[in-house]
């Protein structure tokens, strides 16, 4: 852990007032349990402190305690000197929230990925980390505060989502043992899996039934790719459901070096969400890096403003690339 950066984030938390808490576009465990846990902390220290994202909090997230508190938008009273950014790379994947970020306020980057830009005024990146739920786990461990069972909860989601149930390669010791400590504090890991695993509706499994036809094996099955649009979503007469678990599918099949998913996600305009998996020959955060996004080697995501189209030919161009298949 980088002890050097910890303590000027615990600096930060007690000096300074008031928080935004934020985290990157199209929200997952990791990004929501911390923002949780942040904003449980910061309120222990008595701050004033409010959590704002680009998209709303995903159904399977909802059962997290405090999480109808993470809007869309930051409150017009709200006098901020200070941003949390979670789980985050690059400033630019935090959406329009950053748009709605004065060039003065301090930033506080807080994250786990390899191509982190070291965009704030203090930055603690802990590669070796499992999640950034891993790392406030530490922090709270090291400030001294009780991790009661909502946070504990709330880190816990954060941290099983983003090992996989423990079985990413970026699950270490240290992990275990934040997730055992979790436990003593109250945490019940069969109704945590039971919420996100386990309550899809008809329509989620409908829709992950229509992006799965667009599912297509290229380069002699080492590249595999599929779609979610928008029309789909109409179709099945739902609007934000988490599509996580989408990209394990491609990733699942024999042979496949590169999984690439393709989601419609722009109401008002043509933007495009893709989500990488590698298998270990591909570097995909470089990748990723290409298009303005980032992540890990195995695990990268990037966000590109064109239509679907256009953004499968740039990234596919770029997975060829990459696999040394394509100029």
């Amino acid at each position: 852990m980088d002890n050097d950066g910890v303590d000027k984030v615990i600096e930060a938390f007690r000096n300074r007032d008031n928080f935004l808490i934020t985290a990157h576009v199209n929200p997952e465990g990791d990004s929501i349990g911390s923002q949780l846990a942040v904003y449980y902390i910061l309120k222990r220290l008595g701050k004033r402190a409010v959590m704002a994202d680009h998209d709303d909090v995903p159904e399977n997230l909802k059962f997290l305690p405090g999480s109808e508190s993470i809007t869309r938008e930051i409150p017009k009273d709200f006098r901020l000197d200070t941003v949390i950014v979670l789980d985050c790379p690059v400033r630019d994947r935090i959406g329009r929230i950053s748009d709605c970020i004065d060039e003065r306020p301090f930033i506080v980057n807080i994250d786990h990925h390899v191509s982190n830009g070291f965009f704030g005024n203090v930055n603690w990146v802990d590669r070796e980390a499992s999640s950034v739920g891993e790392m406030i786990f530490h922090l709270a461990e090291k400030m001294g505060i009780e991790i009661e069972k909502d946070p504990a909860t709330a880190l816990y989601t954060a941290i099983i989502t983003d090992t996989g149930m423990f079985n990413y390669d970026n699950t270490s010791k240290e992990t275990h043992r934040a997730a055992g400590e979790l436990i003593a504090a109250g945490v019940n890991p069969k109704a945590v899996h039971a919420e996100i695993f386990e309550k899809k509706s008809i329509s989620e499994i409908r829709l992950l039934g229509r992006a799965l036809t667009t599912l297509q094996l290229e380069e002699g099955g080492a590249l595999a790719h599929m779609s979610l649009t928008r029309k789909m979503y109409s179709e099945e007469g739902v609007d934000r459901v988490s599509t996580d678990e989408f990209i394990n599918f491609p990733r699942s099949i024999k042979g496949v070096e590169v999984a690439v998913f393709f989601k419609e996600d722009g109401i008002t305009r043509e933007e495009i969400n893709v989500s990488f998996r590698s298998s270990g020959r591909v570097n995909v955060n470089i990748v990723a890096a290409h298009f303005g996004g980032g992540g890990h080697a195995l695990a990268a995501g990037c966000t590109l403003n064109c239509g679907l189209e256009e953004a499968r030919d740039k990234v596919l161009g770029g997975i060829r690339k990459a696999l040394g298949v394509g100029a």
